[in-house]
């Protein structure tokens, strides 16, 4: 890998009392990637993108863009900026001037480039975006997504080296938010740019990035491809923010059985449920754990009725795991059925032929091979280094 379009290291940002908001975030930003930073409300992530932009002073830490450090530039702060390109989630557009003023202004007054090339660009622009018969309209005359792919446009032509996305599709409806994923996904690949983007939908940080960064109260948690973070999360935060409907937490004791079996019995069950680990991951549980609690994670993918179980051969993993159905979604390609466990509704996604209703039984198979194992003090996943 080359040179890192942008470096943050040892970044520290405190508000009132010295309550850091971000707490030692070091991060580097490859040409062409997107990365999305990922968390809760709270957790610092556009705290975070504000001071990459020097939208917000830092207590501590290095920024670099392209090699060199700017975190102190205070003269040269808008040549900066120029280079790295913001997207609110407010549209952040001029409502007295027309689309294409709104994308002619920052290269013309900011940049002093040539009026002709900078109209024949935007057009461009505006064309690739699907917007070149609104280049006349105002902002009022058009919809949120419109005007968000204009916003976005108007970052663009600025050619910044890297653009910052606040949470740009928060205040478009569902389908819109769905519809813009893709639009964003296509600019990306036609203009071979570099993004972070900041959202806490995770639905989005699984669909756009090629990187995501998953924080919490100002640390970050895990950093990695969407779909390693899915299947080996490092701890149960992660494990749990990540996957709709969430990954489910039982709390469990372990015992190791006859035939090197490992059994992790359900906690505070009024029958005898238990699911077995065996093999290597197995043995390791026991060597540790063995008398002792542990919280089994396991995705509602990754559950089964009996007739799937066997086609797996997974049916004799768990025992007894039979739970009442509280709540039943049929979504058409799926059936998310829910159930009631250690004071906590979990669920279990099904094929949609599954036709169980609310207050039957269903017997539930756990993949065990796809199970998470977290210590229940620190929190980590056993079977994550």
């Amino acid at each position: 890998m080359g040179q890192p379009i942008l470096e943050v290291e040892h970044l520290k940002k405190s508000y009132v009392n010295n309550v850091p908001i971000l707490d030692d975030v070091s991060f580097s930003l490859q040409k062409g990637e997107v990365v999305v930073i990922v968390g809760p409300s709270g957790c610092g992530k556009s705290t975070f993108l504000r001071c990459i932009n020097r939208l917000e002073e830092i207590d501590t830490g290095v920024l670099k863009l392209n090699g060199v450090s700017y975190e102190k530039e205070k003269k040269n702060i808008s040549k900066v900026r120029e280079k790295i390109g913001m997207v609110f989630q407010s549209y952040d557009l001029f409502p007295n001037m027309t689309i294409l003023n709104n994308l002619l202004l920052a290269p013309m007054k900011v940049q002093k480039r040539n009026k002709e090339e900078v109209k024949k660009e935007a057009e461009q622009l505006l064309d690739r975006v699907g917007l070149l018969d609104k280049k006349d309209n105002y902002p009022r005359q058009l919809s949120g997504g419109q005007k968000q792919r204009v916003a976005i446009g108007s970052a663009i032509i600025r050619k910044p080296k890297a653009f910052l996305m606040d949470e740009p599709l928060s205040n478009l409806d569902a389908k819109l938010r769905a519809q813009m994923r893709v639009e964003l996904v296509k600019l990306h690949k036609q203009l071979d740019t570099t993004i972070i983007y900041v959202t806490h939908d995770q639905t989005e940080a699984m669909t756009l990035g090629s990187k995501i960064v998953v924080m919490k109260d100002g640390l970050i948690q895990q950093v990695g491809a969407p779909q390693s973070i899915y299947d080996n999360p490092v701890n149960l935060f992660v494990a749990g923010f990540l996957g709709s409907p969430s990954m489910n937490f039982f709390r469990c004791t372990v015992k190791a059985e006859e035939n090197n079996r490992t059994a992790l019995l359900l906690d505070d069950a009024k029958t005898v449920k238990k699911v077995y680990l065996d093999g290597t991951r197995g043995k390791q549980i026991a060597d540790r754990y063995n008398g002792r609690h542990v919280i089994l994670g396991i995705r509602p993918e990754d559950i089964y009725e009996l007739d799937e179980a066997k086609k797996l051969g997974i049916e004799n993993e768990s025992v007894d795991v039979d739970e009442p159905v509280v709540n039943r979604e049929m979504l058409g390609a799926e059936v998310i059925l829910y159930f009631d466990e250690q004071g906590k509704t979990l669920a279990v996604r099904l094929s949609p032929e599954n036709q169980t209703q609310v207050g039957e039984k269903v017997s539930l198979y756990f993949d065990m091979e796809k199970a998470h194992v977290f210590d229940p003090e620190t929190e980590e996943n056993i079977f994550v280094s």
